[in-house]
């Protein structure tokens, strides 16, 4: 979101302060002419950007947690900056999908990962590594996003994207799955789960963009986000986030988006930035966030049956629900209230993490899903070493998630 970048200099880092980018004469919106590399430099002058600062940390909720930890052997935990696994692109309802596969075991069961607003398939490099001696990965572009074609017709909601997750499953997978789902990922998962619940093991929801019409810097969101429900006002969404450098995007969204941005590196960042710069060239890369985050927020307005709550409520498999105290796009006070809205669901609640649990804490969220997978799969399926799976309790009725106590 372009509400995420404070000031960069010449060099690329971020500083306080408000400022926007400014390319060069030849820039246009959507396309950015800075290059990667020691002899070019991004020009910076000072416009104004919307920055969040987002929900406080709130370490002390990890006492929430009623998910336990496998104890078994895991992979090895790849750098940041590790490349992803190598992916092939389907036809898939019309259009291409991008399915990347880490390879497992022989008959290992297989996981499904599905990234968040403005993420890719290369999200979930290090948990699919920390998983590979356990299960086959597979992680997906969302239509319009990573290396996936826009949607026929341009339509972004969770509810398509949801059909095309489970139109790719059925071609590609070997269901049924453990899905997970990181963010809008998470509204997009649950909607899989209720509509195809034969598709669908168990179901793992990493900081799910649960609804919060509370649009305040406190929760994590912005006031201004409300406009992009008005007819008109994309174009200056796309604009603003066309004047986003590469690496000041980078850097803006480790900032953002990890609970300890000091574990990022150079490297990492470099990586980023490549991948931000190649995505700028995608004729649709604008339309496609916008357009999720209006389906997103559209989603929130739906009542009755529709309304996330009652999707939760109907789906029949366990559920895991993982979120870091230092989440600053989506209050880690809604967790409780989240996992309550699905009728068996326990509760990972990260110390010190942020909105990505998959990138900045794989092991812990590897062996909570461990021990989750173990409570619904027998041993000839998937034989976890040492499990400690003392019991914790169900979730019962769903519940609205709008409301959080502090």
């Amino acid at each position: 979101m372009w509400t995420e970048f404070g000031h960069v200099d010449k060099s690329g880092r971020r500083t306080r302060g408000e400022a926007g980018v400014s390319l060069r004469p030849d820039h246009r919106p959507g396309h950015t002419s800075a290059v990667l590399g020691s002899e070019h430099h991004e020009v910076m002058t000072s416009t104004p950007s919307w920055h969040v600062a987002g929900p406080p940390a709130r370490d002390d909720l990890a006492e929430w947690t009623t998910a336990t930890l496998d104890q078994g052997e895991l992979g090895p935990i790849p750098p940041l900056a590790q490349p992803a696994p190598a992916g092939r692109t389907h036809l898939i309802l019309g259009g291409g999908v991008h399915v990347r596969r880490q390879p497992g075991p022989a008959g290992a069961p297989p996981v499904w990962y599905v990234h968040g607003l403005g993420g890719s398939s290369t999200d979930w490099t290090r948990l699919s590594a920390v998983l590979a001696s356990r299960a086959t990965g597979y992680s997906l572009d969302l239509p319009g996003s990573g290396r996936s074609d826009p949607p026929p017709g341009g339509r972004y909601s969770p509810q398509v994207d949801a059909r095309v997750v489970a139109a790719t499953i059925e071609r590609v997978g070997d269901g049924p799955v453990h899905l997970v789902g990181n963010s809008y990922g998470g509204v997009v998962v649950t909607e899989v789960a209720a509509g195809w619940p034969h598709l669908v093991r168990t179901l793992t929801v990493l900081a799910p963009a649960v609804p919060d019409l509370r649009l305040t810097g406190d929760r994590g969101a912005d006031p201004r986000l409300g406009m992009l429900l008005m007819p008109g006002t994309a174009g200056l969404a796309y604009q603003r986030l066309g004047s986003i450098a590469p690496t000041a995007r980078a850097r803006g969204m480790g900032e953002l988006c990890f609970g300890r941005p000091e574990v990022v590196t150079e490297q990492d960042y470099a990586l980023a930035a490549r991948e931000h710069a190649w995505r700028a060239r995608l004729p649709w890369v604008y339309e496609s966030m916008i357009g999720n985050l209006r389906g997103l927020m559209s989603s929130y307005l739906r009542t009755g049956q529709r309304s996330f709550a009652a999707v939760a409520g109907r789906i029949t498999v366990p559920t895991l629900v993982v979120w870091g105290t230092r989440d600053r796009l989506v209050d880690v006070r809604l967790s409780r209230r989240a996992a309550a809205a699905y009728p068996d669901a326990q509760l990972l609640v990260i110390a010190g993490c942020g909105h990505v649990p998959q990138m900045e804490e794989p092991e812990t969220t590897a062996r909570a899903m461990l021990a989750h997978w173990a409570r619904t799969v027998t041993r000839s399926d998937f034989a976890p070493t040492e499990p400690d799976l003392a019991g914790a309790p169900s979730r019962s009725v769903p519940a609205a998630v709008g409301t959080s106590s502090s």
